[in-house]
């Protein structure tokens, strides 16, 4: 081969030069096609898990605006940012690591970037319905429990059929759940006057209709008054055969929840069961409900409010669920206090001394509850006719767990015990045969103070079954203050 045939360095430098820029040319258009290509809403289908999303997408408002225009907010920084993390999904997805669950967040920013919506704007309108009011100004920017309110606080995917829509159970979330313990507020502030509008939620006086940009505190809770976000209907209307005004009632001033009463189901509680559906460990690491909120609500990835929460029922449904149910306590206060006081107390000192024995009833330290031992229905003593039956106690229930024989055994021992106890203490009260305490005034309260342990004992009922440590106790101080009365009267009598 000749010196001339080979390529000499210039030539090399060259031609690597014009592949670097073959490449560069490549890559770079490779790469604005790979970006137009994936910010389609088409390509987003082309992951398995989004179908359903997609499918609802295609069904909303919002099918004319590319996914992107969405969930990557304004800014270059953003972009370039999402495309990454978008890169590493697609890469999940080929490995199949990917979630069929994901989340997604919309920034404030996304839907008030050019030719969408104007923030500003809507905080000074108002959209009322026929059923409620509700005024952006008052929402938008605002915190509460650690919680700043954005559009997807309120607009959000709640239903697979629905992409993006309203979700009013939010509203409870914030309006009827108290600041300090997380609990439903039973009786909303109902007698707020029309014209107190203007002055703004209760709790924060001065406010006026359009200070969006006011922070609520548990000082300046969202209003609980039905009327701040509800709409009392005009017009009289027939509900099943009954005519309703609204304006009748209204007229003098009764409140929504003498009708409405159960509007309003109470709250879930939260238990670590359900951190521990999204996390592995790390829930006795919680911190406060407004940390938790913060990092739940506004983090990367938002956290739907009734992921933790659960749906609090509020509406129709909810009263409907309250009617349906008899609430027996509503009516029959303290039906058995006496009976739970007994089942659930410790015994006393003895002799001034803390007893030995600690238990407050083996049953109750066995989790055995009224319907452990209540088993056998009995009709009603009082009215027999009527049909209603009342679990009765009988000894065959010990049989559940004991030995076949044992409640026989052991029940009748328990109460004839107790009721010689209690026949011995009432021998020591004052009677027509033996009025010991005549002229004796000063030794009342004691007699008083037995008479009241005695009584419980027969009230209870159960003569020392429900708990024979305390029934031993309440007759053993009994006849202690009985025998105090008596020594106070005989010293009494024998002053010269």
């Amino acid at each position: 081969m000749s010196e001339s045939a080979s390529p000499t360095p210039v030539k090399r430098r060259r031609r690597w030069r014009r592949w670097a820029i073959v490449l560069l040319v490549l890559f770079v258009a490779g790469s604005i096609t790979a970006v137009e290509v994936t910010s389609t809403s088409r390509f987003c289908n082309s992951c398995h898990i989004m179908h359903p999303y997609y499918d609802s997408w295609t069904a909303d408002v919002h099918k004319d605006i590319q996914c992107v225009e969405c969930h990557i907010a304004p800014g270059a920084q953003n972009f370039i940012s999402a495309k990454l993390n978008g890169l590493g999904q697609v890469v999940d997805d080929w490995l199949n690591r990917t979630s069929t669950k994901p989340s997604a967040s919309v920034s404030d920013m996304s839907c008030s970037r050019s030719g969408c919506h104007d923030i500003e704007a809507l905080k000074t309108r108002e959209t009322k319905t026929d059923s409620f009011i509700f005024k952006h100004g008052r929402h938008l920017g605002r915190e509460y429990m650690g919680i700043t309110i954005h559009c997807t606080t309120c607009h959000s995917h709640v239903r697979g059929e629905n992409h993006f829509e309203v979700n009013t159970n939010v509203c409870i979330t914030c309006h009827l759940i108290d600041a300090s313990n997380g609990l439903i507020v039973d009786a909303p502030d109902n007698h707020i006057a029309p014209e107190a509008d203007a002055a703004g939620a209760p709790g924060a006086p001065g406010e006026s209709a359009g200070a969006g940009d006011a922070p609520w505190t548990s000082a300046t809770r969202p209003p609980r008054d039905c009327a701040k976000c509800h709409i009392a209907p005009r017009e009289p209307f027939m509900y099943q055969g009954l005519e309703i005004d609204h304006g009748q009632y209204l007229s003098f001033g009764a409140s929504c929840e003498s009708c409405h009463h159960g509007v309003t189901a109470p709250a879930q509680k939260i238990d670590d069961g359900q951190c521990l559906s999204c996390h592995v460990f790390g829930v006795e690491k919680a911190t406060s409900a407004a940390e938790v909120h913060k990092m739940h609500a506004e983090g990367e990835h938002k956290v739907e409010c009734f992921s933790c929460h659960g749906v609090t029922r509020h509406g129709p449904v909810a009263q409907s669920m309250a009617l349906s149910t008899v609430e027996c306590a509503n009516c029959h206060t303290g039906q058995h206090a006496v009976q739970k006081a007994a089942y659930l107390t410790r015994p006393g000192p003895q002799n001034g001394e803390p007893r030995e024995e600690t238990a407050i009833s083996p049953m109750f330290l066995a989790h055995v509850s009224c319907t452990g031992c209540h088993i056998e229905p009995s009709p009603l003593k009082i009215n027999p006719d009527s049909g209603a039956t009342v679990a009765r106690a009988v000894p065959a229930a010990c049989d559940r767990c004991h030995q076949p024989g044992l409640g026989a055994q052991m029940i009748p021992m328990w109460q004839r015990g107790a009721r010689e106890l209690y026949d011995q203490a009432m021998l020591l009260m004052p009677s027509a045969e033996n009025p010991w305490n005549e002229g004796c005034a000063e030794a009342q309260p004691k007699i008083d103070e037995a008479e009241r342990l005695l009584e419980l004992v027969r009230l209870d009922g159960s003569w020392g079954v429900h708990n024979p440590l305390y029934t031993q106790d309440l007759i053993e101080q009994a006849r202690q203050r009985l025998v105090e009365a008596r020594e106070q009267c005989a010293a009494r009598d024998n002053e010269p």
